[in-house]
């Protein structure tokens, strides 16, 4: 006697969804089962809240991500202006601690020099605005000059391809072009700081471009 395979944990959330419409379709009308158990009026609510929420999701994660690009993009601009605020302070003050503190800065110590740089942090991709574009960014790093930018193509049949670089930016946010529309993509960034110092490469985020 055959028995009905379920498999219910194994499945992720878009999975179940789509197991459970295919269960919808299939059993509406069915004449081998007139009257299913549990009714439709107890089943399809639960299943149509169950998609609904998932689009919920899906919808608020694709602003997530466009308000994560937006936040780097603000603390870019942010950081130019308190660095170009820094070097009045330091100008105007000719060096004098207090009246730096006085400014809400730190002073440096004297003396001390960069020996280490962050690796990037919060790297997210974002399908761009035009054909085969991604929009990246990334938390910005303490004491970087400038970021590599470096990607390489997914494949769901095969392992990735090379790195290439695609872009040295002085900024922590950057448009990646040139790239073809529907396939996957693999991306990393690594800052380059004072004393030709290069931090540890940020952790890969995979995006398809649109």
């Amino acid at each position: 006697m055959s028995k009905v395979k379920l498999e219910l944990k194994a499945k992720d959330f878009v999975a179940l969804d789509l197991f459970a419409q295919a269960h919808f379709v299939a059993i509406t009308g069915n004449a081998n089962f007139p009257a299913p158990l549990p009714t439709p009026a107890t089943f399809d609510p639960v299943l149509a809240n169950y998609t609904n929420i998932l689009e919920q999701i899906t919808a608020a994660e694709i602003a997530l991500d466009g308000l994560r690009v937006q936040r780097g993009q603000f603390r870019d601009s942010l950081e130019e202006l308190l660095t170009e605020r820094g070097d009045y302070v330091e100008r105007i003050s000719a060096g004098d601690a207090v009246k730096i503190l006085s400014a809400g800065f730190e002073v440096q110590a004297e003396g001390s020099a960069t020996t280490s740089i962050g690796k990037p942090t919060d790297l997210s991709a974002t399908m761009g605005d035009n054909e085969g574009e991604i929009d990246l960014s990334c938390h910005a790093v303490l004491r970087a000059k400038s970021y590599i930018i470096e990607y390489r193509e997914h494949s769901d049949t095969a392992a990735p391809g090379a790195w290439l670089q695609g872009k040295v930016s002085t900024r922590s946010s950057a448009t990646i072009g040139g790239l073809v529309s529907g396939k996957k993509y693999g991306f990393r960034i690594r800052a380059l700081g004072p004393n030709e110092l290069e931090s540890a490469w940020s952790d890969e985020v995979v995006c398809m471009a649109p």
